[in-house]
């Protein structure tokens, strides 16, 4: 194994430099639970999460946006390694009752070709929900390739892999703190 700075992490073969810091995170998450709680003031949303990435990133924004509501869980795939495939396929469905009738805040970790959402949001909607508040960790608008309306985005950044915070590479680095991009040419 080749020798990495201070700092990095290596995942399999691949090796990620700090990219987001953890307190540049919690400040962020912090700010968009306080505007989602503000927009939904006196509402009981069911905040919909997408797994696996966005669900550390979901436990962070429920409390700070100090909302009282369900939570339900949605799972999805369009990854394989480092690159979206283009096919999305649900796993897990949103329950019915819990989105029927309510304002959804629907939780995903990040958006970048929008594959995901485009196929994702028309099911939703045939729920009949009261609304949509998309929120999204991270947005690559450079990687998009469909439109998405996003509602709030915690940070715009550029076309390259980054994991942790939730976000992995092929199973590893969800558990860090931080978040940390791909070191392309090392």
């Amino acid at each position: 194994m080749a020798s990495v700075d201070p700092g990095h992490v290596q995942l399999h073969e691949l090796t990620f430099r700090p990219f987001l810091t953890t307190e540049e995170i919690q400040e962020r998450v912090t700010q968009l639970g306080q505007e989602l709680g503000y927009r939904l003031a006196g509402s009981q949303p069911t905040f919909l999460v997408m797994l696996r990435g966005a669900f550390i990133f979901a436990a962070d924004l429920i409390r700070a946006s100090r909302l009282n509501g369900e939570i339900d869980f949605v799972r999805t795939s369009s990854y394989h390694g480092t690159e979206s495939e283009g096919k999305i396929r649900i796993h897990l469905a949103p329950k019915p009752e819990l989105v029927t009738g309510k304002d959804v805040v629907l939780v995903e970790d990040i958006v970048d070709s929008g594959y995901t959402m485009q196929a994702f949001l028309p099911v939703l909607r045939e729920l009949e929900p009261k609304s949509i508040t998309l929120v999204t960790l991270l947005h690559k608008p450079e990687a998009q390739q469909v439109p998405v309306d996003i509602d709030l985005v915690g940070f715009v950044i550029p076309p390259k892999f980054v994991v942790g915070y939730g976000l992995d590479y092929d199973g590893l680095g969800r558990q860090l703190p931080a978040i940390y991009q791909l070191v392309e040419d090392y």
